[in-house]
């Protein structure tokens, strides 16, 4: 009964929710009664701050996230190991006021922008993003803006709640099919079978390759409410891995290939932290982001400590609860707190 759909967007689309491609979510709906108790509460705060519904940017898109999606020219493939070296081009410190400013040029993977509100993009029909204007502080968040959780200013009468429109009718994802699908390519490399994985992460691929799935420029800038073009919003670029290119590469490479394109796929779904951890790269991966970047600016300083970090501590109640008749808690601490 599942497949998936035709447009990658469509996933993040609160008028497609409970589609094929859902496989497991969490229900949402809103003017039911509830006063927006049954709705999407938990990304109240996650919408561009001052842009949508005023608030709040809570969970903004990292640098590191963005520079994933940047592609070969010449092949359209994912650059594995030197997609970090430099930055996708952003707007950090340059005022939305400033007219000057012109969005990165180079190839990307068209996921990006249902992933990512960036400067000068259509977001939705909501408009192009205004860049700072819509974040709360740049040098705390940095200059981008979360976006598959938002919904389109048409929906908003229909699938936001009375009591604040915040409050949406949108599904949370928690198992999406093109999870299952690289789940299953993950499996398919661990069991020698590169061929199999290709062909999972390829109908992954071929999907984000459908130009009808592309964010596309409006029809009237100043009316986005009119619709869009056929012409794409930025220059992207992005191909399927050519037959035999794991079997080729090997099972270390169509490992990470895998592994890349979860992150590529599933960006601001929440998966990437409980990915990291079972892949056992938590650490690596987690240090990697934090001795480049230094903003949200909570995180200065921070650092992932492995055999610790992968887990939350166990509350001190909880342990004292577990306490025998002997009052030996039966809970240990987890290692390192």
């Amino acid at each position: 009964p599942y497949a998936l759909l035709p447009n990658y967007g469509d996933n993040f689309n609160v008028a497609h929710k409970n589609s094929s491609e859902c496989v497991f979510a969490c229900q949402s709906s809103v003017n039911d009664g509830s006063n927006g108790a049954n709705a999407d509460r938990g990304d109240a705060a996650n919408f561009p701050y001052g842009g949508v519904v005023g608030c709040c940017g809570f969970f903004p898109p990292s640098q590191y996230l963005v520079n994933h999606f940047k592609t070969d020219p010449i092949t359209g493939l994912p650059d594995l190991t030197t997609f970090n070296n430099t930055d996708v081009k952003n707007d950090l410190g340059i005022p939305s006021s400033d007219t000057s400013f012109t969005p990165y040029t180079g190839t990307l993977d068209p996921r990006l922008d249902w992933t990512v509100g960036r400067r000068g993009i259509p977001y939705l029909d909501w408009g192009k993003d205004p860049g700072s204007d819509w974040v709360l502080d740049t040098t705390f968040a940095g200059p981008y803006s979360p976006k598959k959780n938002v919904f389109y200013q048409y929906q908003a009468a229909g699938y936001t709640d009375n009591s604040w429109n915040a409050l949406t009718a949108m599904n949370v994802n928690l198992i999406r099919f093109a999870d299952v699908l690289l789940w299953a390519a993950e499996t398919e490399v661990k069991i020698g079978s590169l061929d199999q994985a290709e062909y999972y992460v390829n109908l992954i691929r071929n999907r984000a390759a459908n130009p009808a799935g592309f964010v596309h420029t409006y029809i009237d800038d100043a009316h986005p409410e009119n619709g869009s073009t056929n012409t794409p919003a930025a220059n992207y670029k992005i191909s399927p891995y050519p037959p035999g290119y794991f079997a080729a590469q090997g099972p270390v490479f169509a490992l990470e290939a895998v592994q890349y394109e979860r992150m590529l796929e599933l960006g601001m779904e929440g998966h990437r932290f409980f990915d990291l951890v079972r892949w056992k790269i938590a650490a690596t991966e987690i240090n990697a982001y934090l001795a480049k970047y230094n903003h949200p600016q909570y995180l200065n300083k921070a650092v992932f400590t492995p055999n610790k970090n992968e887990y939350f501590p166990i509350p001190q109640s909880q342990i004292d609860l577990s306490a025998g008749a002997n009052g030996i808690p039966a809970m240990t601490q987890n290692p390192g707190y």
